[in-house]
């Protein structure tokens, strides 16, 4: 484990390094990490805590640092030389304050999650990128995604002792449109049908743009649509995908 913080970060968890790399040794007590290589970063920000599990592939050390996008945050550190050749790799962030504890948190898959201390929250957000790691790598949980994932790391860690409650929060149900409603009451009616018989790479023509910039200009159909959608996902000239109203575009007649 390659932990990598600031001073005052690691000070504000109350733990020192052997006490993370003993939470990370509970958690995956059953499981074979012998290829496994953890980094976690202590950082600062309230919304910016999360985990990737890069367990699809083998890493190395010339990809262990990102340069770009949300783990740009790697790059303030230099490469751990003692990395082995290849790998597979759990990348953590959290913020180690414990004085924001207890804490409820959402995650982007529709769950609430509350944690006591950072000990619990550490714990819980490893043993989810764990999971992915003994799906894809140990060939463990077949066909089991985030929730499944959820669910494994809330069952492990709570029986590990760990102060952790977790739920996944119902869907909020969308508003109907007026103009969704009118076409699935009434679908002879519908003025798109010509265009729900497209597939991916039919052409059409932009016959409005606010814009102005691909008026009159042939786009790529990318992929058919819902019986109910008025956009159709299209390729202008430049490469750039869009969800076009179809009341913007023209069918070109072969």
């Amino acid at each position: 484990m390659y932990l990598f913080y600031n001073p005052d970060n690691l000070l504000q968890t109350g733990m020192h390094h052997r006490d993370i790399l003993n939470i990370l040794q509970i958690v995956s007590n059953k499981t074979d990490t012998r290829e496994l290589v953890v980094s976690l970063y202590l950082l600062r920000g309230r919304h910016e805590n999360r985990g990737t599990a890069y367990v699809r592939g083998w890493m190395t050390p010339t990809n262990f640092m990102t340069t770009r996008g949300k783990w740009s945050i790697t790059s303030q550190w230099a490469i751990p030389p003692d990395l082995p050749p290849k790998f597979k790799l759990i990348r953590m962030r959290l913020d180690g304050n414990k004085n924001l504890f207890p804490r409820t948190e959402k995650d982007r898959y529709g769950w609430e999650f509350r944690y006591a201390t950072f000990q619990d929250h550490l714990a819980t957000l490893f043993a989810h990128e764990l999971h992915h790691y003994r799906r894809f790598h140990l060939g463990l949980h077949p066909r089991e995604g985030e929730h499944s994932a959820n669910h494994w790391a809330l069952r492990l860690v709570r029986d590990l002792g760990f102060c952790v409650e977790g739920k996944k929060l119902p869907k909020k149900r969308r508003k109907q449109s007026s103009r969704t409603y009118v076409l699935r009451k009434f679908p002879q009616h519908d003025p798109f049908s010509n265009f729900r018989q497209l597939h991916s790479g039919a052409q059409l023509i932009v016959i409005h743009d606010p814009q102005g910039k691909y008026l009159g200009q042939n786009v790529t159909v990318i992929r058919s649509i819902r019986s109910n959608s008025i956009r159709i996902v299209v390729q202008t000239s430049d490469g750039k995908i869009w969800r076009w109203p179809m009341n913007w575009l023209d069918i070109i007649s072969e």
